[in-house]
């Protein structure tokens, strides 16, 4: 910014002073050609020292702003890489908090199985005993538990047993209504 503002007073000054030098009094007396050489001798210095500073200034600058490049991509590297952490902790995290999900889930499904097994036990004993009503009320109680392919075949084959036995008991009892 300091450079910019140093180029815009500088150059047009230096032209000034270069465009002054170069005119030439044809008129002067002597005396005056002698002050117009040396002072367009110093103009000329001067606007070569005027230039060598533009252009160490503009060095300068450019050797500051590439430090200041540096020193940000050092920064955005850093960050970068403090993201990249920050994101495989919390990946884990994630990972860990899934597992747990998964091992509840499973302890859950492994709680219905016992609970449907207990059902499964219980309507047996039932049946064995010739209580299908009873038997046919704990059964329905499985409707709302996930079972296993072998729980869901002996729950089969269960029903059907206390249908067949349902009718059979149904068929002797109207035998027995119509034997009166």
């Amino acid at each position: 910014m300091k450079l910019c503002c140093l180029i815009r007073l500088v150059l047009p000054a230096t032209a000034l002073l270069i465009a002054g030098c170069s005119k030439q009094e044809e008129t002067a007396p002597p005396a005056q050609s002698q002050k117009s050489s040396d002072t367009a001798a110093s103009l000329q210095k001067a606007a070569t020292d005027v230039k060598e500073t533009v252009q160490q200034t503009a060095q300068d600058v450019a050797q500051k702003a590439g430090a200041e490049g540096d020193k940000l991509k050092a920064q955005v590297q850093e960050q970068t890489q403090q993201s990249k952490e920050h994101v495989a902790i919390e990946a884990d995290k994630l990972k860990g908090l899934a597992q747990e999900q998964v091992a509840k889930d499973q302890a859950a499904a492994g709680s219905d199985k016992l609970k449907a097994q207990g059902f499964i036990d219980q309507a047996t004993k039932l049946v064995a005993n010739t209580k299908y009503a009873d038997a046919a009320n704990v059964l329905k109680q499985l409707a709302s538990l996930k079972l296993t392919p072998e729980q869901q075949k002996t729950v089969d084959d269960l029903t059907g047993k206390i249908k067949n036995a349902l009718a059979g008991d149904a068929a002797k009892s109207v035998g027995n209504l119509l034997n009166k």
